[in-house]
């Protein structure tokens, strides 16, 4: 018995009471995740297909509300359904010092199978840090669990444990975590779904800026053990990912992330049946975060329209009145108003500053340079299958008219050009593509993220097929002064096969 969408609603009730007790100090949010980077809940024996689906979508799901017990403490009620913990609710005190935080309480995992219908433990993190300098964190849910399932002590454990360093806008952090999850099978067999994950991540922020993103790298090893036969599916992937934040205004924050497995791959028992090259892999989410003490009270309309009215209705008494507010503003404002010229010019510096910005020149820009790509071009049929994991030499120039907005946002399009190469077994290979793009970049220092979407036409040129196609790409550029790391997902178009790409490289900006 499977109960996540009654488990949803338990947690909303709650978070509404909670809500309905404290309305000025709470902050709660909800986001919603869907991808199909992971193994099936239901089956409880080895996948019996030749390659591993890229159709096994997954839905989940994440609320929590947290509300302030003092200057220093706050409690946090949060619901996870997740790939591999399953459904999960925990009740967490969490102290902040500055130089240390800590959370601890209950961790419960609720209506996950017939075997569990529950299991109690203890969710418990320690995170230590010189402010600016670095920091180190751990994270252990579920080590000490109870539950009702006789094999497994503990059926759902996570812990987590990172470290990092700052730098100038952004925290460069270093990340290993691990995700279990035990059940039985219905000959009374163990079966355990887990995920390792080793991650380098970069947080990159700036004061005043509403908009945060966290760019991640790292390797994933997904795997599912039966005992009963003894067997281990296991999918080992290279991942890239960015989770992101905008602040639309003090009580309403956006959030958003997405994951894409670069490369991945069949172990032990999917040795050879990993997805196929055309597999998109990928893992998105979308929420929302509110904090109510932030919510503007509604004006009172009706108080305000008798407050307009009574001066007219009667002005001869209320003129003795109409002058003492008058005065007594002028207590504040009398200075100002006998220096005219300061309360008149500053309204007028303040929009001068946006001026200053808003008329950034919008311009061309082209950018040269080289590096290394990975093309997973699906043609089969032919030789070229042997060099469908390469990654090819590239070269090439791209130019771009961008227009300046505010806070380091920009928007615009780009034209590209680009040659590409690689010879294997005495065949040679060449990629000419052309993008045409609308893009959109956020600048912080030296640091700047595109994300771009647009056509793709593609020719491929070789000494055993030749080929002509075209694409709608999406993806994204991370530049670090002339350094760039890029991916993207083209779909074909037509008859046109759809495949990931992605480069790292060196280019010079030409004014």
């Amino acid at each position: 018995m499977r109960n996540g969408p009654n488990s949803l609603r338990f947690l909303a009730v709650l978070v509404l009471g909670l809500a309905a007790r404290s309305a000025v100090a709470v902050e709660l949010g909800i986001e919603g995740d869907f991808g199909n980077l992971q193994f099936p809940w239901t089956p409880i024996a080895p996948l019996s297909q030749s390659t591993f689906p890229s159709d096994n979508f997954f839905v989940g799901s994440q609320a929590w509300i947290t509300t302030p017990l003092g200057e220093d403490a706050a409690i946090k009620v949060s619901y996870d359904r997740d790939p591999v913990l399953r459904n999960s609710a925990e009740a967490t005190v969490q102290f902040d010092r500055g130089i240390a935080s800590l959370a601890v309480g209950p961790f419960i995992g609720l209506f996950n199978t017939d075997a569990t219908p529950w299991s109690a433990g203890m969710s418990a993190s320690l995170k230590l840090q010189w402010p600016g300098v670095a920091y180190v964190s751990l994270r252990n849910d579920g080590g000490m669990a109870i539950s009702v399932l006789p094999i497994a002590g503990d059926p759902q454990s996570l812990t987590e444990l990172s470290a990092g360093l700052y730098v100038p806008h952004g925290i460069v952090s270093g990340l290993v975590s691990a995700k279990r999850f035990n059940e039985v099978d219905a000959g009374g067999s163990l079966v355990t779904d887990s995920l390792t994950r080793y991650a380098m991540t970069v947080d990159v922020f700036k004061k005043d800026v509403p908009y945060t993103a966290l760019l991640s790298l790292g390797y994933e090893l997904r795997s599912k053990y039966f005992a009963a036969t003894q067997d281990t599916d296991a999918l080992g992937a290279i991942v890239l990912g960015i989770d992101s934040t905008v602040q639309l205004n003090p009580a309403y924050k956006l959030l958003a992330d997405f994951s894409t497995g670069a490369y991945v791959f069949g172990l032990g028992s999917l040795q050879g049946r990993g997805p196929t090259s055309n597999s998109f892999l990928f893992s998105a989410g979308l929420g929302l975060s509110v904090n109510l003490a932030a919510i503007p009270p509604a004006p009172p309309k009706a108080a305000s329209a008798k407050a307009s009215a009574a001066p007219e209705t009667e002005p001869g008494p209320e003129a003795a009145p109409s002058t003492a507010p008058e005065t007594e503003q002028g207590a504040d404002q009398g200075a100002p108003n006998a220096d005219q010229g300061s309360p008149t010019t500053a309204p007028e510096e303040a929009p001068a500053e946006p001026q200053a910005t808003a008329p950034a020149k919008k311009g061309p820009g082209i950018d040269a340079g080289v590096g290394l790509c990975y093309d997973a071009l699906p043609l089969t049929g032919t030789a070229l299958d042997a060099l469908l994991f390469l990654f090819y030499t590239r070269g090439g120039a791209w130019g771009d008219l961008m227009v300046p907005l505010k806070n380091g946002i920009s928007v615009g399009g780009e034209l590209g050009f680009y040659y590409m190469s690689s010879t294997i077994q005495g065949i040679t290979i060449n990629l000419v593509d052309v993008p045409i793009l609308a893009k959109a970049s956020f600048t912080t220092g030296k640091i700047r993220f595109e994300g771009f979407g647009g056509l793709y036409p593609l020719g491929v040129l070789s000494s055993v097929a030749s080929a002509f196609q075209f694409g709608l790409d999406l993806g994204g550029r991370l530049s670090l002064g002339g350094l760039y790391a890029e991916g993207s997902y083209v779909w074909g178009l037509g008859s046109a096969q759809s495949f990931p790409r992605y480069g790292l490289g060196y280019s010079i900006r030409i004014k």
